[in-house]
């Protein structure tokens, strides 16, 4: 039977009010009646009613939600002409599964849950049009999502989600998920510094965590000098100040415009801009400034009208830089089976908490990717250094052969600067950084550890082979989920060292039965392959092909045997290493060179450090 909720109430985040539509419908209002009046009365009543960071959230083990939905404010036309779509964004944990057009009527969410686990659902209503919503159904068990503390964000068009494409990725939107945040978005498009709006958002809002303010383009593009400017500017910031004196709020600069350097009624750059509100920050404790020109590229590609409005991906960068001037520290929203797991954990004695030195990491690797930074790491890109994470992986296990912990520190340390180079390629591109990096693998973590983090009726594992089992099964289950037909062999990267593939890929067949009955079956099948090597000319292509199949039997003789190949070789090899070193020490004792010695004096000399090695060799 599916669960039908009427009351959405517990459910909705980002409104300040829930206004009857009829027909069950309720439409989610973001202002005051008060302060949408008067935006009425300047001319933007229609994106004051907008949905602008209005979400249902809600946790559910099904894996279908619909509700009624009822358009209240049309698109506008600056959008609709552009082409770009205001729909409703349906995210599963942290992923963005699908966008539904808005439309009269029910609309339904289906998303991928085949082991039916509790998740959490984040309905996002549209950026630019209003809707009213109805009752509620989810073919699973349904709950709200806890409340959490309040962002609001106070600003013009940019900030409201004007043309982002998706609105759980307009800036403040992103902003919010990565700080944990429950988002009030009061942004007005067209909105200018107006302190007229705050006469009573401290009765509409009263207890904010966090509060940021984006004005400042329109005054700079639409007012008549900048005295004016300065003066609603300085206006709007002391009432701002003065309604919330103790809560956090960032002042963020103008960013970047296609028509930067077009000469305005003002008669300022819109730098200035910037330096204005730097300058009006200072007279306010509570009150940060962030510049806006710093936070995008200067690229008309990352603007979805390619002139002023960020799209998804120049949106991320604006939320990451102000989440950065809040604080690299900041922890991220934990979600579902996430957030219950680090629940749990953090609560236990020694837990791990803060790791400052990682921070510093990161702020260090960002550092040196910026335009006055290393011209070397600067100009990296996925490809270029894709072979050193394989060169400082071999060099890690190569101190832990060793057993020298101290150059074990130094390689892994290598390996995590290619990691953070990688996140911080990708996020200077506006895609994921290293926090999405970590959340993604913690949420894979606590989902193939059912039997740590798993209901009271998870498996159970008592053994390593049992966890194994485990494994295997959730990964077969998530490959079930995705999209499009996957091969046996397709999980085996091809970057592995030869022998390692092999052997992984020999394994896998033979768990769908492609076997060998006994050991001795595989040593005939290498017996057949080093004929068929001897029968090809040498040196031919053919004869490259046969010893290759030769070394593939040898290794399915391994795997037989439970010898990790790859280990095996890199072995006898160290151990040829070791002996010719000894070699090489014998011949300088002797002030001659190991090339100017007679075969059977080399083999003298081989033999001579094999029996240092091993006495009972001799």
């Amino acid at each position: 039977m599916p669960t039908i909720i009427t009351d959405l109430a517990p459910f909705v985040r980002g409104a300040v009010r829930l206004e009857p539509a009829g027909d069950g419908l309720w439409r989610p209002m973001r202002l005051s009646p008060e302060q949408v009046s008067r935006a009425e009365a300047g001319g933007h009543g229609g994106n004051a009613t907008s949905t602008s960071g209005v979400v249902l959230a809600l946790r559910t083990d099904g894996d279908e939600v619909s509700f009624d939905c009822g358009i209240t404010f049309p698109q506008g036309g600056d959008a609709s002409a552009l082409g770009v779509p205001d729909g409703i964004d349906v995210v599963v944990g942290k992923t963005l599964v699908t966008t539904l057009p808005v439309r009269d009527g029910r609309v339904a969410a289906r998303f991928e849950n085949p082991a039916h686990d509790l998740v959490d659902l984040r309905i996002y209503l549209p950026c630019v049009m209003g809707v009213a919503v109805g009752p509620l159904s989810a073919n699973g068990r349904v709950e709200p999502i806890g409340q959490s503390p309040v962002l609001l964000a106070l600003g013009d068009s940019i900030s409201q989600g004007w043309i982002v494409g998706h609105p759980s990725l307009s800036w403040p939107a992103r902003l919010a998920d990565d700080l944990g945040l429950d988002l009030v978005n009061q942004s007005i498009a067209g909105g200018l510094f107006d302190d007229g709006p705050l006469v009573d958002v401290g009765d509409v809002v009263a207890r904010p965590s966090l509060v940021t303010v984006a004005y400042g383009t329109n005054d700079w593009a639409h007012s008549p000098s900048a005295p004016a400017i300065e003066a609603a500017a300085e206006r709007y910031l002391d009432r701002l100040a003065s309604v919330y004196p103790d809560v956090p709020t960032y002042v963020i600069g103008p960013a970047w415009r296609a028509d930067i350097d077009a000469e305005m009624p003002s008669g300022v750059g819109l730098p200035w801009v910037g330096s204005l509100l730097s300058r009006l920050c200072e007279r306010h404790g509570s009150l940060r400034f962030v510049e806006g020109l710093d936070l995008v590229p200067h690229d008309a590609a990352l603007f979805a009208d390619a002139r002023l409005h960020p799209n998804a991906r120049g949106a991320a960068f604006l939320a990451r830089g102000v989440r950065d001037a809040v604080g690299m520290g900041v922890q991220p929203r934990l979600g579902g089976a996430v957030g219950r797991a680090d629940e749990q954990t953090s609560r236990r004695r020694h837990a791990p908490q803060g790791h400052p030195a990682f921070d510093a990491l990161v702020r260090t690797i960002w550092r040196l990717r910026q335009p006055d930074g290393c011209p070397w790491d600067k100009v990296q890109t996925h490809e270029s250094i894709s072979r050193n994470m394989l060169e400082e992986a071999y060099e890690a296990v190569g101190a832990i052969e060793e057993g020298d912990m101290a150059h074990l520190r130094e390689e892994i340390g290598d390996v995590l600067m290619q990691v953070l180079l990688h996140a911080q390629i990708d996020a200077d591109a506006g895609g994921f950084d290293i926090d999405d990096v970590c959340a993604e693998l913690d949420e894979k973590l606590v989902r193939r550890h059912p039997h740590v983090f798993g209901e009271a009726d998870a498996a159970k594992a008592e053994t390593p082979d049992d966890v194994l089992g485990i494994w295997t099964d959730v990964k077969l289950r998530e490959r079930a989920a995705t999209a499009g037909p996957s091969g046996l062999l397709d999980g085996v990267p091809r970057a592995m060292p030869a022998l390692m593939e092999a052997q992984k890929v020999s394994k896998k067949a033979a768990a769908v039965g492609f076997e060998w009955e006994t050991t001795a079956d595989v040593w005939e099948k290498v017996a057949e392959e080093r004929s068929e090597f001897e029968a090809e000319e040498q040196g031919s292509a053919e004869a490259s092909l046969e010893f290759g199949d030769l070394l593939f039997a040898l290794v399915n003789v391994a795997r037989h045997e439970g010898i990790d190949a790859e280990g095996a070789l890199r072995s006898s090899t160290g151990k040829f290493r070791r002996r010719w070193a000894d070699m090489e020490a014998q011949a300088a004792e002797r002030h001659v060179d190991l090339a100017d010695l007679a075969p059977d004096e080399l083999e003298r000399a081989w033999r001579s450090a094999k029996g240092r090695e091993h006495p009972n060799l001799l």
